[in-house]
């Protein structure tokens, strides 16, 4: 088997084209991929974004036997068509190449796989991450794309290449693995492992964790030196703007607490990091475990060491005992993300959150010495003015220290995307343009021409003029949470839109996997002429079905 001639159209499982051969035309080569090249895509914000799953991916996979290399094309900022992108990629010579995703930059990242097989078209790719979770039944058929893994990869990435060694691979056994099967594409299940304590600590060597924090990454903490961290994962709540479920499952699975001590520690004495930002959608949904991780952090008396959870934590998940511990245990802030001041908009959200407890909880969390941040959308579909106004009401009578006011981003394949397109209200395949810059890439229909920036611009001033006491922290925050160029990037954007609010929609990139291409369009034509062309995959592939305990290859 391993003399035969496999054409790039022919290897039996791989998605790449989604060509309908037949049984005995599709031939299979194992492959021993010695070399993997794992790509970062141009796109990503690298003051609060970092190669996090490539530091997974690198630990967790015998070094014995693989070499890894991690091309960071957010750092080098260079595009795929980059000459010098494709000579290193050449030069490298890899058997495998990985890219991972989030919405705004892969139609970038699957131009990078597009690179690959030019350079090599017998070379295997894969494309995994959030976009490639939430929206794979979109990205499998797309040019490039040999295997997409959905979800978490940690564990399963190890099985996937062993499985490419053998001569009858049993695909069905690696989770999360998406590919070609008998009858269409086969989804695996999910990998979900309970036992986190099985994955290995991120390799942050591997993904320049200091020359990020050296260059500004600094995801809402102080200009020191700091480290992401992913204490628990999963999440069960059923907010239709977010694909957080469809990522991590809905079930909440932790670390254990030894495990926990053990990594903070590495943290602080072999790296010296001094700020530990856990990353978690959901770090105190279990109380009990979030108060016995503070009380044994408290246990470990490390001078100077301080704690964040910039992504929020629930508010309805704690209480007056867990906010005092934090304290203690090192935190300085909390945030916290009622996402409305709107009755009507939190139902449209089902974000299942009781307003009405949000001033409590932010004056007990302040009454344990907290400064209290919050987390805010705006021009949700559905809202109007008086949404808008509600939102405001509930800030300034919360006396919060500072809110971020961002714009709501339509991310493919979650609930209310869906809804939007199956109403006609965003053309398939549309890709938020970016999640830190402001640009709008939807706007519901009462708010087409509402002033955003102006209204972000005079809520922060009244919010001033509301607690003049927190008037110092809340200008410092700017320059002491964020980097100067991020905060003079805002400012321009928000004066720039005040006098041309028509801009504010900015460019809108529509993504289409049957010749892989993104046009560019005012939002305003977007809405009135669609470009989007359903793929062919949809008649070719002729059905799309999980498989996880029966292999059908």
């Amino acid at each position: 088997m391993n003399s035969v001639n496999v054409g790039k159209h022919s290897r039996k499982f791989t998605l790449f084209g989604l060509k309908p051969d037949f049984p005995d035309e599709r031939l299979w080569r194992p492959i021993r991929a010695k070399k993997i090249a794992l790509i970062w895509p141009k796109g990503f914000d690298p003051t609060y974004s970092i190669p996090l799953p490539y530091g997974y991916l690198k630990s967790n996979i015998d070094e014995s036997r693989y070499e890894i290399r991690i091309f960071d094309n957010t750092i080098l900022n260079r595009l795929a068509t980059d000459q010098l992108f494709k000579q290193d990629l050449q030069a490298f010579d890899p058997d495998l190449v990985g890219v991972s995703t989030w919405s705004p930059m892969s139609i970038e990242a699957l131009d990078c796989l597009k690179v690959a097989k030019e350079i090599n078209p017998e070379v295997i790719t894969c494309i995994g991450g959030a976009h490639a979770t939430s929206y794979h039944e979109k990205i499998v058929g797309a040019k490039g794309v040999d295997f997409l893994f959905r979800g978490e990869a940690d564990l399963s990435f190890s099985v996937f290449l062993e499985q490419l060694e053998k001569q009858d691979p049993k695909f069905s056994k690696v989770k999360g693995l998406v590919y070609r099967g008998r009858e269409g594409v086969v989804a695996n299940d999910l990998d979900r492992e309970d036992d986190l304590d099985k994955i290995k600590i991120p390799d942050y060597d591997s993904i320049q964790l200091d020359y990020y924090v050296r260059n500004g990454y600094r995801w809402n903490c102080p200009p020191k030196i700091n480290a992401p961290v992913w204490i628990t994962r999963g999440c069960p709540y059923r907010c239709g703007y977010c694909a957080a479920p469809q990522l991590n499952g809905k079930p909440v699975r932790s670390h254990s607490i030894p495990y926990m001590m053990e990594w903070i520690k590495y943290l602080y004495f072999q790296r010296e990091v001094r700020w530990v930002n856990i990353l978690d959608d959901n770090f105190t949904f279990h109380k009990k475990y979030a108060k016995e991780f503070c009380r044994a952090v408290i246990g470990l008396n490390l001078k100077g060491l301080r704690f964040g959870t910039p992504n929020g934590i629930r508010m309805e998940r704690g209480d007056k005992e867990l906010w005092r511990l934090m304290k203690q245990a090192g935190w300085k802030t909390i945030m916290v993300a009622p996402e409305t001041g709107s009755e009507k908009t939190i139902k449209r959200m089902d974000k299942d959150l009781d307003l009405k407890i949000v001033p409590r909880v932010v004056k007990e969390i302040r009454e344990a010495g907290l400064k209290v941040q919050g987390f805010l959308i705006l021009g949700y579909p559905g809202e109007s003015e008086e949404d808008l106004l509600a939102t405001r009401k509930l800030v300034l009578k919360c006396k919060f220290n500072f809110v971020f006011l961002a714009s709501f981003q339509p991310l493919p394949g979650t609930p209310i995307y869906r809804e939007l397109v199956e109403n006609k209200e965003l053309p398939e395949g549309l890709l938020p343009y970016s999640y830190s810059d402001g640009t709008r890439t939807y706007m519901p229909d009462d708010l087409k021409k509402f002033n955003f920036p102006k209204f972000i611009l005079r809520t922060h001033l009244l919010m001033m003029v509301n607690n003049p006491r927190n008037l110092p922290y809340h200008l410092s925050l700017m320059f002491k949470l964020f980097s100067p160029r991020q905060v003079l990037k805002k400012i321009i954007l928000i004066f720039f839109y005040s006098l041309f609010p028509q801009r504010q929609g900015g460019k809108t990139l529509i993504f289409s996997p049957a010749d892989q291409q993104n046009w560019e369009a005012q939002s305003g034509t977007v809405e009135e002429n669609p470009t989007f062309i359903y793929p062919p995959m949809h008649q070719q592939a002729q059905s799309l079905q999980t498989e996880s305990t029966k292999d059908k290859v």
